[in-house]
Protein backbone atom coordinates (compact mmCIF):
# COMPACT_ATOMS: atom_id res chain seq x y z
CA UNK A 1 0.00 0.00 0.00
CA UNK A 2 1.23 3.25 -1.11
CA UNK A 3 1.72 6.22 1.92
CA UNK A 4 -0.54 9.15 2.46
CA UNK A 5 2.62 10.68 1.21
CA UNK A 6 3.13 8.88 -2.09
CA UNK A 7 -0.40 8.90 -2.54
CA UNK A 8 -0.39 12.94 -2.57
CA UNK A 9 2.41 13.18 -5.00
CA UNK A 10 0.68 10.46 -7.39
CA UNK A 11 -2.64 12.22 -7.06
CA UNK A 12 -0.78 15.87 -8.02
CA UNK A 13 0.58 14.07 -10.71
CA UNK A 14 -3.01 12.55 -11.59
CA UNK A 15 -4.86 15.96 -11.79
CA UNK A 16 -1.91 17.87 -13.47
CA UNK A 17 -2.34 15.40 -16.21
CA UNK A 18 -5.67 15.56 -16.58
CA UNK A 19 -6.10 18.25 -19.13
CA UNK A 20 -9.59 18.23 -19.41
CA UNK A 21 -10.33 18.25 -15.63
CA UNK A 22 -13.33 15.69 -15.83
CA UNK A 23 -11.75 13.67 -13.38
CA UNK A 24 -9.93 10.60 -15.39
CA UNK A 25 -7.02 10.60 -17.47
CA UNK A 26 -7.64 9.41 -21.23
CA UNK A 27 -5.05 9.29 -24.02
CA UNK A 28 -6.25 12.70 -25.33
CA UNK A 29 -4.99 14.42 -21.88
CA UNK A 30 -1.55 13.29 -22.80
CA UNK A 31 -1.70 13.98 -26.26
CA UNK A 32 -3.25 17.89 -25.30
CA UNK A 33 0.28 17.69 -23.09
CA UNK A 34 2.05 16.83 -26.12
CA UNK A 35 0.66 19.63 -28.15
CA UNK A 36 0.86 22.26 -25.44
CA UNK A 37 4.79 21.18 -24.70
CA UNK A 38 5.57 21.40 -28.80
CA UNK A 39 3.69 24.84 -28.86
CA UNK A 40 5.47 26.48 -25.69
CA UNK A 41 8.84 24.95 -27.42
CA UNK A 42 8.39 27.17 -30.65
CA UNK A 43 7.32 23.97 -33.00
CA UNK A 44 3.84 24.46 -34.99
CA UNK A 45 2.10 21.23 -36.20
CA UNK A 46 3.94 19.36 -38.77
CA UNK A 47 7.04 20.15 -37.80
CA UNK A 48 8.98 16.81 -36.58
CA UNK A 49 9.56 17.91 -33.58
CA UNK A 50 6.04 18.80 -32.98
CA UNK A 51 5.23 15.02 -34.25
CA UNK A 52 8.21 13.43 -32.50
CA UNK A 53 6.69 15.14 -29.02
CA UNK A 54 3.29 14.10 -29.45
CA UNK A 55 4.27 10.80 -30.63
CA UNK A 56 6.06 10.19 -27.31
CA UNK A 57 3.04 11.41 -24.98
CA UNK A 58 0.75 9.44 -26.62
CA UNK A 59 3.29 6.12 -26.30
CA UNK A 60 2.96 7.45 -22.89
CA UNK A 61 -0.62 6.45 -22.78
CA UNK A 62 0.78 2.96 -24.01
CA UNK A 63 3.22 2.55 -21.71
CA UNK A 64 2.32 3.92 -18.42
CA UNK A 65 -1.82 4.00 -18.60
CA UNK A 66 -3.35 1.85 -20.40
CA UNK A 67 -2.62 -0.81 -18.29
CA UNK A 68 -3.76 1.17 -15.34
CA UNK A 69 -7.43 1.10 -16.89
CA UNK A 70 -8.48 -2.10 -14.96
CA UNK A 71 -12.02 -2.12 -16.74
CA UNK A 72 -11.26 -1.23 -20.02
CA UNK A 73 -13.22 1.58 -21.12
CA UNK A 74 -10.25 4.00 -22.11
CA UNK A 75 -10.54 6.05 -18.92
CA UNK A 76 -7.98 6.03 -15.81
CA UNK A 77 -9.57 6.94 -12.47
CA UNK A 78 -7.59 8.29 -9.61
CA UNK A 79 -8.12 4.98 -8.07
CA UNK A 80 -6.74 3.16 -10.69
CA UNK A 81 -4.00 5.36 -11.11
CA UNK A 82 -3.00 4.68 -7.65
CA UNK A 83 -3.63 1.06 -7.63
CA UNK A 84 -1.27 0.62 -10.59
CA UNK A 85 1.44 2.51 -9.02
CA UNK A 86 1.10 0.63 -5.92
CA UNK A 87 1.08 -2.68 -8.08
CA UNK A 88 4.05 -1.63 -10.00
CA UNK A 89 7.41 -4.18 -9.39
CA UNK A 90 10.82 -3.25 -9.25
CA UNK A 91 10.77 -4.54 -13.19
CA UNK A 92 8.49 -1.73 -13.80
CA UNK A 93 9.83 1.02 -12.19
CA UNK A 94 13.04 0.21 -14.07
CA UNK A 95 11.28 -0.24 -17.56
CA UNK A 96 9.43 3.39 -16.57
CA UNK A 97 13.06 4.91 -16.06
CA UNK A 98 14.10 3.78 -19.59
CA UNK A 99 10.84 5.10 -21.07
CA UNK A 100 11.47 8.36 -19.12
CA UNK A 101 14.44 8.70 -20.99
CA UNK A 102 12.71 9.14 -24.20
CA UNK A 103 10.11 11.86 -22.49
CA UNK A 104 13.18 13.56 -21.81
CA UNK A 105 14.35 13.36 -25.34
CA UNK A 106 11.05 15.55 -25.80
CA UNK A 107 12.06 18.39 -23.89
CA UNK A 108 15.37 18.37 -25.04
CA UNK A 109 14.85 20.98 -27.55
CA UNK A 110 18.65 21.80 -28.71
CA UNK A 111 19.71 17.98 -28.73
CA UNK A 112 22.31 19.51 -25.89
CA UNK A 113 21.44 16.50 -23.47
CA UNK A 114 20.41 18.47 -20.39
CA UNK A 115 17.44 20.69 -20.17
CA UNK A 116 17.36 24.16 -19.13
CA UNK A 117 15.00 25.95 -17.61
CA UNK A 118 13.52 27.16 -20.59
CA UNK A 119 12.39 23.96 -21.97
CA UNK A 120 11.50 22.79 -18.16
CA UNK A 121 9.24 25.55 -18.35
CA UNK A 122 7.55 24.82 -21.22
CA UNK A 123 6.81 21.31 -19.43
CA UNK A 124 5.54 23.10 -16.79
CA UNK A 125 3.37 25.54 -18.38
CA UNK A 126 1.82 22.69 -20.56
CA UNK A 127 0.43 20.62 -16.96
CA UNK A 128 -0.81 24.15 -16.00
CA UNK A 129 1.95 25.62 -13.91
CA UNK A 130 2.13 29.45 -14.15
CA UNK A 131 3.77 30.21 -10.88
CA UNK A 132 7.17 31.94 -12.35
CA UNK A 133 8.52 31.25 -8.58
CA UNK A 134 7.51 28.00 -8.08
CA UNK A 135 9.06 26.78 -11.56
CA UNK A 136 11.99 28.37 -11.07
CA UNK A 137 12.22 26.86 -7.67
CA UNK A 138 11.34 23.49 -8.76
CA UNK A 139 14.10 23.41 -11.82
CA UNK A 140 17.08 24.50 -9.33
CA UNK A 141 15.87 21.95 -6.60
CA UNK A 142 15.85 19.27 -9.85
CA UNK A 143 19.20 20.71 -10.75
CA UNK A 144 20.80 18.67 -8.37
CA UNK A 145 24.66 19.49 -9.40
CA UNK A 146 23.35 23.04 -9.73
CA UNK A 147 24.64 23.34 -13.33
CA UNK A 148 22.27 25.28 -14.45
CA UNK A 149 20.72 21.72 -16.38
CA UNK A 150 19.32 18.83 -15.59
CA UNK A 151 20.88 15.84 -17.19
CA UNK A 152 18.97 12.92 -18.96
CA UNK A 153 19.58 10.89 -16.08
CA UNK A 154 18.83 13.39 -13.67
CA UNK A 155 15.76 13.48 -15.02
CA UNK A 156 14.80 9.81 -15.55
CA UNK A 157 15.70 9.02 -11.71
CA UNK A 158 13.65 12.06 -10.75
CA UNK A 159 10.73 11.49 -12.27
CA UNK A 160 11.22 7.95 -11.35
CA UNK A 161 11.58 9.07 -7.66
CA UNK A 162 8.86 11.38 -7.28
CA UNK A 163 6.85 8.18 -6.97
CA UNK A 164 8.67 5.94 -4.74
CA UNK A 165 10.71 8.57 -2.46
CA UNK A 166 9.12 8.91 0.92
CA UNK A 167 11.62 11.67 1.83
CA UNK A 168 9.68 14.96 1.84
CA UNK A 169 12.94 16.92 0.99
CA UNK A 170 13.73 14.75 -1.87
CA UNK A 171 14.37 16.82 -4.83
CA UNK A 172 11.83 14.70 -6.77
CA UNK A 173 8.82 15.94 -5.50
CA UNK A 174 9.61 19.25 -7.38
CA UNK A 175 9.42 17.55 -10.98
CA UNK A 176 5.52 18.29 -11.73
CA UNK A 177 5.34 22.35 -10.37
CA UNK A 178 4.67 23.24 -6.83
CA UNK A 179 4.10 20.97 -4.30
Amino acid sequence: MLSPFIQRKIALAFYKYDQSKNGVLEKEDLQIIGKKIAEYLGFKQGDYNYHKILDTYTKAWDNYLASADQDGDGKVSLVEFLEARANMDATQVEKNQEFNKLMFDCLDLDGNGTISLKEYEAYLKALGETNQESIKRGFESLDINQDGLISRDEYAKLRSDYGTSEDPEDPSKWFYGTF
